[in-house]
């Protein structure tokens, strides 16, 4: 099943009318600060006054993306997925809920305590395809929940750039593990780790290196312990990336990789190898 899936994605990426790069976040374990990080990332994309970007939650039930963002949400994503048919540029600009000029933010928030509708994949792939022709960037926050189904695991293996979470736990790494694993059979062109300290580090069992050793790999982005900068877009709508201080800098690079920007890869890697 996968293999074919692979094959569908490969015909719809080679679509001319597809422009922009789809971007997943997801952790393999909840709680590693998921939904914090699409914020600042989709916020850093959208700095670029010329780059339209676009963010979606696929979790209509305990989702906050808006809060991160301070803006109001609404539930149009819901009937967006369940009629693809009718998406049109107008629907596009009505349907998302503006955050800046060039950031769109896309929810299907229901107000419920479960959740009654989930999209099958071809749905969520003309959803995908159709946002992905009216901005640069597209960017899914994916809940770790739905890594357990196919739709959620294959939105996350279709595409083009994967931003995977893992904290310095013993369950976060052993599913990030596994995930990786599915990861190597993607298309996707890029995979990008990102280790994010969700408590102080002095205190952690687990250290860095750690994490390398378990998971063959050094994580591509480091993003220090602090609760302040990170909680401060929840409840004061100030996000980190906009600030000064290490936290910043470290989000500031996960988006110039994501950009593509080699000068930045470059300081980073420089960074990583002096241990800064």
């Amino acid at each position: 099943m996968m293999e074919k899936y692979i094959t569908q994605q490969a015909e719809v990426s080679a679509s001319p009318a597809q422009s922009g790069k789809r971007i997943a976040v997801a952790s393999a374990k909840g709680g590693a600060g998921t939904t914090a990080l699409v914020a600042n990332i989709a916020w850093g994309l959208a700095s670029h006054p010329d780059t339209k970007v676009a963010c979606a939650d696929l979790d209509c039930v305990t989702g906050d993306l808006d809060l991160q963002l301070s803006v109001n949400a609404n539930g149009a994503l819901q009937e967006m997925l369940q009629y693809p048919a009718r998406l049109e540029p107008l629907i596009y600009a009505r349907s998302g809920v503006k955050v800046t000029e060039n950031l769109h933010l896309f929810t299907g928030y229901s107000g419920q305590l479960t959740q009654a509708f989930w999209p099958e994949e071809i749905e969520f792939e003309a959803f995908s395809a159709f946002c992905q022709r009216q901005s640069d960037f597209l960017l899914w926050d994916i809940p770790a929940f739905s890594l357990r189904d196919q739709v959620g695991l294959n939105a996350l293996c279709g595409s083009d750039i994967q931003v995977l979470i893992v904290e310095p736990t013993l369950a976060s790494i052993r599913r990030t593990h596994l995930v990786l694993d599915a990861l190597q059979a993607s298309a996707a062109t890029q995979t990008i780790l990102v280790l994010n300290h969700t408590k102080p580090e002095a205190s952690s069992l687990i250290t860095a290196a750690d994490v390398v050793q378990a998971l063959g790999r050094k994580p591509d982005v480091e993003i220090p312990f602090a609760p302040n900068h990170m909680m401060a877009s929840a409840t004061l709508g100030q996000l980190a990336i906009a600030k000064k201080h290490r936290t910043g800098k470290a989000l500031q690079q996960l988006v110039s990789l994501i950009r593509g920007d080699q000068t930045a890869t470059g300081r980073g890697l420089l960074r990583w190898l002096k241990g800064a």
